[in-house]
Protein backbone atom coordinates (compact mmCIF):
# COMPACT_ATOMS: atom_id res chain seq x y z
CA UNK A 1 0.00 0.00 0.00
CA UNK A 2 2.70 2.61 1.00
CA UNK A 3 4.61 1.87 -2.31
CA UNK A 4 1.52 2.53 -4.37
CA UNK A 5 1.29 5.98 -2.16
CA UNK A 6 4.86 6.96 -3.13
CA UNK A 7 4.37 6.05 -6.91
CA UNK A 8 0.95 8.06 -7.03
CA UNK A 9 3.13 10.98 -5.29
CA UNK A 10 5.83 10.81 -7.16
CA UNK A 11 3.70 11.11 -10.34
CA UNK A 12 1.81 14.19 -8.99
CA UNK A 13 4.85 15.60 -7.91
CA UNK A 14 6.67 15.14 -11.60
CA UNK A 15 8.32 19.18 -12.33
CA UNK A 16 7.87 20.18 -8.81
CA UNK A 17 10.92 22.26 -7.00
CA UNK A 18 11.65 24.04 -4.44
CA UNK A 19 11.69 27.45 -5.95
CA UNK A 20 8.37 27.17 -7.32
CA UNK A 21 5.38 29.35 -5.60
CA UNK A 22 2.60 27.15 -3.84
CA UNK A 23 0.38 28.30 -5.94
CA UNK A 24 2.45 27.17 -9.07
CA UNK A 25 3.07 23.75 -6.86
CA UNK A 26 -0.77 23.00 -6.65
CA UNK A 27 -1.31 23.70 -9.91
CA UNK A 28 1.38 21.60 -11.33
CA UNK A 29 0.37 18.38 -9.46
CA UNK A 30 -3.55 18.91 -9.94
CA UNK A 31 -2.02 18.97 -14.12
CA UNK A 32 -0.49 16.18 -13.31
CA UNK A 33 -2.75 13.89 -11.69
CA UNK A 34 -5.23 14.99 -14.75
CA UNK A 35 -3.36 13.98 -17.16
CA UNK A 36 -2.18 10.94 -15.59
CA UNK A 37 -5.97 10.04 -14.79
CA UNK A 38 -7.21 10.49 -18.25
CA UNK A 39 -3.98 8.67 -19.84
CA UNK A 40 -5.17 5.95 -17.36
CA UNK A 41 -8.51 5.99 -18.07
CA UNK A 42 -8.27 4.48 -21.83
CA UNK A 43 -5.60 1.66 -20.76
CA UNK A 44 -8.19 0.22 -18.53
CA UNK A 45 -10.89 0.39 -21.09
CA UNK A 46 -8.15 -1.61 -23.32
CA UNK A 47 -8.11 -4.18 -20.60
CA UNK A 48 -11.82 -4.51 -19.73
CA UNK A 49 -12.50 -4.58 -23.79
CA UNK A 50 -9.89 -7.25 -24.30
CA UNK A 51 -10.91 -9.64 -22.12
CA UNK A 52 -14.44 -9.05 -22.95
CA UNK A 53 -13.33 -9.37 -26.94
CA UNK A 54 -15.49 -6.32 -27.42
CA UNK A 55 -12.38 -4.13 -28.80
CA UNK A 56 -12.02 -3.43 -32.83
CA UNK A 57 -8.04 -2.88 -33.45
CA UNK A 58 -8.87 0.22 -34.71
CA UNK A 59 -10.16 1.38 -31.35
CA UNK A 60 -7.16 0.05 -29.37
CA UNK A 61 -5.08 1.48 -31.56
CA UNK A 62 -7.13 4.77 -30.64
CA UNK A 63 -7.39 4.04 -26.91
CA UNK A 64 -3.38 3.86 -26.95
CA UNK A 65 -2.92 6.66 -28.66
CA UNK A 66 -4.72 8.53 -26.24
CA UNK A 67 -2.87 7.36 -23.35
CA UNK A 68 0.45 8.42 -24.80
CA UNK A 69 -0.66 11.81 -25.92
CA UNK A 70 -1.98 12.12 -22.27
CA UNK A 71 1.32 11.16 -20.90
CA UNK A 72 3.20 13.23 -22.88
CA UNK A 73 1.90 16.02 -20.65
CA UNK A 74 3.98 14.70 -17.42
CA UNK A 75 7.11 14.40 -20.17
CA UNK A 76 6.34 18.29 -20.80
CA UNK A 77 6.37 18.95 -16.93
CA UNK A 78 9.17 17.14 -16.24
CA UNK A 79 11.34 19.30 -18.64
CA UNK A 80 9.80 22.75 -16.22
CA UNK A 81 7.64 23.77 -18.87
CA UNK A 82 4.62 24.67 -17.01
CA UNK A 83 2.56 26.67 -19.51
CA UNK A 84 3.76 24.57 -22.19
CA UNK A 85 1.77 21.29 -20.53
CA UNK A 86 -1.26 23.24 -19.33
CA UNK A 87 -2.04 24.33 -22.91
CA UNK A 88 -1.69 20.92 -24.14
CA UNK A 89 -3.75 19.52 -21.49
CA UNK A 90 -6.65 21.59 -22.12
CA UNK A 91 -6.09 21.20 -26.06
CA UNK A 92 -5.66 17.21 -26.10
CA UNK A 93 -8.78 17.23 -23.18
CA UNK A 94 -10.81 19.34 -26.04
CA UNK A 95 -9.83 17.24 -29.31
CA UNK A 96 -10.40 14.01 -28.02
CA UNK A 97 -13.16 15.00 -26.35
CA UNK A 98 -14.52 16.18 -29.58
CA UNK A 99 -13.71 13.21 -31.77
CA UNK A 100 -15.72 10.78 -28.87
CA UNK A 101 -18.42 12.77 -28.98
CA UNK A 102 -19.25 13.27 -32.94
CA UNK A 103 -17.73 9.82 -34.09
CA UNK A 104 -17.20 7.01 -31.13
CA UNK A 105 -20.03 7.63 -28.81
CA UNK A 106 -22.18 9.98 -30.80
CA UNK A 107 -25.81 10.13 -29.49
CA UNK A 108 -24.64 9.24 -25.59
CA UNK A 109 -25.19 13.22 -24.30
CA UNK A 110 -21.16 13.37 -23.38
CA UNK A 111 -21.58 17.09 -25.15
CA UNK A 112 -22.10 18.40 -21.91
CA UNK A 113 -18.52 17.05 -20.73
CA UNK A 114 -17.62 20.00 -23.12
CA UNK A 115 -18.28 22.18 -19.30
CA UNK A 116 -15.01 20.72 -17.82
CA UNK A 117 -12.63 22.62 -20.45
CA UNK A 118 -13.71 26.34 -19.24
CA UNK A 119 -13.31 24.68 -15.74
CA UNK A 120 -9.87 23.66 -16.40
CA UNK A 121 -8.73 27.25 -17.58
CA UNK A 122 -10.31 28.13 -14.68
CA UNK A 123 -7.98 26.02 -12.47
CA UNK A 124 -4.82 26.44 -14.36
CA UNK A 125 -4.65 30.08 -15.81
CA UNK A 126 -4.82 33.73 -14.07
CA UNK A 127 -5.73 34.80 -17.39
CA UNK A 128 -9.40 36.13 -17.98
CA UNK A 129 -9.42 35.81 -21.24
CA UNK A 130 -8.39 32.08 -21.77
CA UNK A 131 -10.91 31.29 -19.53
CA UNK A 132 -13.61 33.28 -22.00
CA UNK A 133 -12.10 31.94 -25.14
CA UNK A 134 -11.73 28.07 -23.90
CA UNK A 135 -16.10 29.05 -23.10
CA UNK A 136 -16.45 30.13 -26.48
CA UNK A 137 -14.93 27.25 -27.93
CA UNK A 138 -16.42 25.31 -25.61
CA UNK A 139 -20.28 26.41 -26.54
CA UNK A 140 -19.42 26.29 -30.51
CA UNK A 141 -18.02 22.60 -30.24
CA UNK A 142 -21.22 21.66 -28.08
CA UNK A 143 -23.78 23.31 -30.69
CA UNK A 144 -22.72 23.41 -33.97
CA UNK A 145 -21.81 19.85 -34.81
CA UNK A 146 -25.36 18.92 -33.05
CA UNK A 147 -27.21 21.62 -35.33
CA UNK A 148 -25.13 20.38 -38.39
CA UNK A 149 -25.00 16.68 -38.20
CA UNK A 150 -28.28 15.84 -36.79
CA UNK A 151 -26.83 13.70 -34.17
CA UNK A 152 -30.42 14.50 -31.97
CA UNK A 153 -34.09 15.03 -32.88
CA UNK A 154 -34.46 18.50 -32.64
CA UNK A 155 -37.87 18.20 -30.46
CA UNK A 156 -35.59 16.32 -27.71
CA UNK A 157 -32.63 18.55 -28.31
CA UNK A 158 -32.47 21.78 -26.03
CA UNK A 159 -30.29 23.91 -27.82
CA UNK A 160 -31.17 27.20 -25.44
CA UNK A 161 -31.07 25.98 -22.20
CA UNK A 162 -27.65 24.52 -22.32
CA UNK A 163 -25.98 28.09 -22.51
CA UNK A 164 -27.75 29.43 -18.77
CA UNK A 165 -26.59 25.87 -18.01
CA UNK A 166 -22.85 26.71 -18.98
CA UNK A 167 -22.49 30.18 -18.26
CA UNK A 168 -23.93 28.85 -14.79
CA UNK A 169 -21.72 26.49 -14.18
CA UNK A 170 -18.86 28.25 -15.07
CA UNK A 171 -20.04 31.38 -13.30
CA UNK A 172 -20.20 29.71 -9.64
CA UNK A 173 -16.68 27.78 -10.43
CA UNK A 174 -15.76 31.24 -11.21
CA UNK A 175 -17.28 32.57 -8.11
CA UNK A 176 -15.91 30.20 -6.03
CA UNK A 177 -11.98 29.96 -7.67
CA UNK A 178 -11.50 33.76 -7.01
CA UNK A 179 -12.76 33.68 -3.50
CA UNK A 180 -10.37 31.13 -2.49
CA UNK A 181 -7.82 33.04 -3.66
CA UNK A 182 -8.58 35.88 -1.59
CA UNK A 183 -8.66 33.35 1.46
CA UNK A 184 -5.46 32.50 0.15
CA UNK A 185 -4.18 35.85 0.30
CA UNK A 186 -5.47 36.80 3.44
CA UNK A 187 -4.09 33.43 4.62
CA UNK A 188 -0.62 34.37 3.30
CA UNK A 189 -0.83 37.59 4.92
CA UNK A 190 -1.80 36.46 8.27
CA UNK A 191 1.19 34.15 7.80
CA UNK A 192 3.98 36.37 7.08
CA UNK A 193 2.24 38.87 9.69
CA UNK A 194 2.56 35.92 12.29
CA UNK A 195 6.02 35.56 11.18
CA UNK A 196 6.90 38.86 12.03
CA UNK A 197 5.52 39.15 15.32
CA UNK A 198 7.54 35.74 16.03
CA UNK A 199 10.60 37.77 14.66
CA UNK A 200 9.59 41.01 16.93
CA UNK A 201 9.14 38.79 19.81
CA UNK A 202 12.60 36.99 19.25
CA UNK A 203 14.52 39.68 18.89
CA UNK A 204 13.20 41.51 21.76
CA UNK A 205 13.65 38.44 24.49
CA UNK A 206 17.25 38.46 22.46
CA UNK A 207 18.15 42.19 23.69
CA UNK A 208 16.11 41.62 26.88
CA UNK A 209 18.79 38.70 27.59
CA UNK A 210 22.03 41.03 26.50
CA UNK A 211 21.05 44.04 28.54
CA UNK A 212 20.36 41.80 31.36
CA UNK A 213 23.87 40.43 31.07
CA UNK A 214 25.11 43.98 30.98
CA UNK A 215 23.78 45.35 34.06
CA UNK A 216 25.38 43.30 36.41
CA UNK A 217 28.75 44.76 34.48
CA UNK A 218 27.54 48.37 35.09
CA UNK A 219 26.63 47.33 38.59
CA UNK A 220 30.13 45.82 39.10
CA UNK A 221 32.02 48.58 38.13
CA UNK A 222 30.01 51.62 39.97
CA UNK A 223 30.39 48.95 43.23
CA UNK A 224 34.08 48.89 42.35
CA UNK A 225 34.88 52.82 42.38
CA UNK A 226 32.76 52.75 46.00
CA UNK A 227 34.88 50.02 47.22
CA UNK A 228 37.71 52.10 46.36
CA UNK A 229 36.26 55.33 47.63
CA UNK A 230 35.92 53.11 51.25
CA UNK A 231 39.78 51.85 51.14
CA UNK A 232 41.09 55.40 50.85
CA UNK A 233 38.95 56.34 54.13
CA UNK A 234 37.20 58.84 52.18
CA UNK A 235 33.67 58.20 54.12
CA UNK A 236 31.87 61.79 52.64
CA UNK A 237 32.81 61.04 49.33
CA UNK A 238 31.77 57.36 49.41
CA UNK A 239 28.81 58.03 50.79
CA UNK A 240 27.69 60.79 48.40
CA UNK A 241 28.42 58.20 45.75
CA UNK A 242 26.37 55.57 47.14
CA UNK A 243 23.95 57.88 47.33
CA UNK A 244 24.02 58.76 43.54
CA UNK A 245 24.44 55.32 42.69
CA UNK A 246 21.36 54.08 44.69
CA UNK A 247 19.10 56.94 42.95
CA UNK A 248 21.28 55.42 39.47
CA UNK A 249 20.36 52.26 40.02
CA UNK A 250 16.94 52.85 40.91
CA UNK A 251 16.37 54.98 37.28
CA UNK A 252 18.45 51.70 35.37
CA UNK A 253 15.75 49.27 36.95
CA UNK A 254 12.97 51.58 36.11
CA UNK A 255 13.98 51.22 32.49
CA UNK A 256 14.90 47.64 32.57
CA UNK A 257 11.66 46.27 31.07
CA UNK A 258 11.70 48.79 28.32
CA UNK A 259 13.19 47.84 24.64
CA UNK A 260 12.83 51.49 23.62
CA UNK A 261 12.94 54.67 26.36
CA UNK A 262 12.54 58.59 25.82
CA UNK A 263 16.11 60.21 25.23
CA UNK A 264 15.40 62.37 28.55
CA UNK A 265 15.39 59.14 30.34
CA UNK A 266 18.35 58.19 28.60
CA UNK A 267 20.92 61.20 29.15
CA UNK A 268 19.10 61.25 32.81
CA UNK A 269 20.69 57.84 33.23
CA UNK A 270 23.79 58.96 31.36
CA UNK A 271 24.32 62.68 33.32
CA UNK A 272 23.96 60.92 36.70
CA UNK A 273 26.74 58.06 35.55
CA UNK A 274 29.31 61.47 34.86
CA UNK A 275 28.44 62.91 38.11
CA UNK A 276 29.62 59.35 39.82
CA UNK A 277 32.67 59.26 37.65
CA UNK A 278 33.19 63.15 38.59
CA UNK A 279 33.11 62.51 42.18
CA UNK A 280 35.47 59.67 42.00
CA UNK A 281 37.93 61.62 39.31
CA UNK A 282 37.38 64.81 41.24
CA UNK A 283 38.99 67.99 39.78
CA UNK A 284 41.02 65.58 37.19
CA UNK A 285 37.83 65.25 35.20
CA UNK A 286 35.62 67.18 32.89
CA UNK A 287 32.90 66.31 30.54
CA UNK A 288 30.81 68.20 28.50
CA UNK A 289 27.13 67.15 26.71
CA UNK A 290 26.21 68.77 23.28
CA UNK A 291 23.10 68.69 20.68
CA UNK A 292 20.76 67.94 23.60
CA UNK A 293 18.85 71.22 22.19
CA UNK A 294 18.34 69.86 18.67
CA UNK A 295 17.26 65.96 19.75
CA UNK A 296 12.93 66.21 19.29
CA UNK A 297 10.95 63.70 21.26
CA UNK A 298 11.96 60.63 20.36
CA UNK A 299 12.76 57.29 21.62
CA UNK A 300 16.13 55.14 21.69
CA UNK A 301 16.83 52.06 22.66
CA UNK A 302 18.09 51.92 26.62
CA UNK A 303 21.21 51.28 27.87
CA UNK A 304 23.62 51.69 24.94
CA UNK A 305 24.84 54.99 24.95
CA UNK A 306 26.01 54.47 28.79
CA UNK A 307 28.33 51.81 28.07
CA UNK A 308 30.43 53.27 25.17
CA UNK A 309 30.98 56.57 27.35
CA UNK A 310 32.02 53.99 30.29
CA UNK A 311 34.43 51.97 28.20
CA UNK A 312 36.02 55.57 26.80
CA UNK A 313 36.41 56.50 30.89
CA UNK A 314 37.45 52.77 31.79
CA UNK A 315 39.78 52.37 28.48
CA UNK A 316 41.29 55.36 28.28
CA UNK A 317 40.95 58.05 30.40
CA UNK A 318 41.58 55.99 33.34
CA UNK A 319 44.97 54.83 32.52
CA UNK A 320 46.14 58.44 31.12
CA UNK A 321 48.77 59.78 33.88
CA UNK A 322 49.18 63.69 32.79
CA UNK A 323 46.89 66.37 32.11
CA UNK A 324 43.11 66.69 32.55
CA UNK A 325 40.79 63.87 31.68
CA UNK A 326 38.49 65.11 29.17
CA UNK A 327 35.34 63.20 27.29
CA UNK A 328 32.96 65.08 24.99
CA UNK A 329 29.26 63.64 24.07
CA UNK A 330 27.66 65.12 20.64
CA UNK A 331 23.99 63.91 19.72
CA UNK A 332 22.78 64.24 16.35
CA UNK A 333 19.27 63.14 15.10
CA UNK A 334 19.36 62.53 11.33
CA UNK A 335 17.98 58.91 9.54
CA UNK A 336 19.48 57.21 12.27
CA UNK A 337 19.90 58.89 16.04
CA UNK A 338 23.94 59.03 16.12
CA UNK A 339 26.13 59.49 19.31
CA UNK A 340 29.56 60.94 18.85
CA UNK A 341 32.22 60.59 21.74
CA UNK A 342 35.42 61.47 21.81
CA UNK A 343 38.26 61.09 24.62
CA UNK A 344 41.57 62.65 25.29
CA UNK A 345 42.92 59.01 26.88
CA UNK A 346 45.53 57.08 25.50
CA UNK A 347 43.98 55.63 22.39
CA UNK A 348 42.40 52.33 21.69
CA UNK A 349 45.69 50.65 20.88
CA UNK A 350 47.48 51.47 23.64
CA UNK A 351 44.32 50.29 25.84
CA UNK A 352 44.24 46.95 24.30
CA UNK A 353 47.70 46.59 25.55
CA UNK A 354 46.80 46.98 29.22
CA UNK A 355 45.51 43.71 30.40
CA UNK A 356 43.46 44.15 33.58
CA UNK A 357 40.03 43.16 34.99
CA UNK A 358 37.77 46.23 33.99
CA UNK A 359 39.05 46.36 30.34
CA UNK A 360 38.13 42.36 30.29
CA UNK A 361 34.43 43.28 31.85
CA UNK A 362 34.40 46.34 29.49
CA UNK A 363 35.23 44.13 26.43
CA UNK A 364 31.99 42.30 27.20
CA UNK A 365 29.71 44.72 27.20
CA UNK A 366 31.27 46.28 24.41
CA UNK A 367 30.27 42.62 22.43
CA UNK A 368 27.18 42.26 24.51
CA UNK A 369 26.27 46.17 22.46
CA UNK A 370 27.67 44.82 18.93
CA UNK A 371 24.75 42.10 19.42
CA UNK A 372 22.47 43.83 20.14
CA UNK A 373 22.78 46.53 17.50
CA UNK A 374 22.97 43.62 14.93
CA UNK A 375 19.71 42.50 16.06
CA UNK A 376 18.90 46.43 15.61
CA UNK A 377 20.08 46.58 12.05
CA UNK A 378 18.97 43.19 11.03
CA UNK A 379 15.52 44.47 12.04
CA UNK A 380 15.37 47.84 10.60
CA UNK A 381 17.48 47.43 7.69
CA UNK A 382 19.40 50.42 8.20
CA UNK A 383 23.26 52.01 8.49
CA UNK A 384 23.02 51.03 12.70
CA UNK A 385 26.51 50.03 14.40
CA UNK A 386 29.32 51.96 15.86
CA UNK A 387 32.76 52.46 14.55
CA UNK A 388 36.14 54.19 15.45
CA UNK A 389 37.83 57.30 13.81
CA UNK A 390 41.50 57.70 14.33
CA UNK A 391 42.22 60.70 15.65
CA UNK A 392 45.39 62.79 17.33
CA UNK A 393 44.86 62.10 20.73
CA UNK A 394 42.63 59.86 22.22
CA UNK A 395 39.40 58.12 21.15
CA UNK A 396 36.90 59.21 19.17
CA UNK A 397 33.80 56.22 18.33
CA UNK A 398 30.45 57.26 16.73
CA UNK A 399 27.55 55.12 17.45
CA UNK A 400 24.11 54.81 15.16
CA UNK A 401 21.40 53.38 16.59
CA UNK A 402 17.21 53.48 15.31
CA UNK A 403 14.93 55.72 16.82
CA UNK A 404 11.33 56.26 16.78
CA UNK A 405 8.99 58.89 17.14
CA UNK A 406 7.20 59.26 20.91
CA UNK A 407 3.82 58.32 20.09
CA UNK A 408 5.20 55.36 18.45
Amino acid sequence: MNGIKNVYKSIISIGVHGYLSQKTVKRIKILNFAAFFMGLNPLIALVVKYFTNDLPDKMALLFLLESVLYFSVLIVSYFKKYEAAKFLFIILFTSILFLHNNFLYKGEYTEYYYLVVPIGTLLFFDNKWVHYIFLIIALLLFFIPNYYLNIYDKESFGFFHVIPFFLGMFVAVQYFRNENIKNEDKLKKAYVELEDKKKNELAHLQLKSLKAQMNPHFMFNALNSIQSLILKEDKHEAYTYLTKFASLIRENLQMSEKSFVYFEEELSLLKKYLELEKLRFRDNFEYKIKGIENIEDIKIPSMIIQPFVENSIKHGLLHKVTGLKKVNIHFYQEEVFKCVIIDNGIGIEKSKEINTLNSKVASFSTKAIQERLTFLKDYYKSDIGFEYEKINEGTKVIVKIPYVNKDE
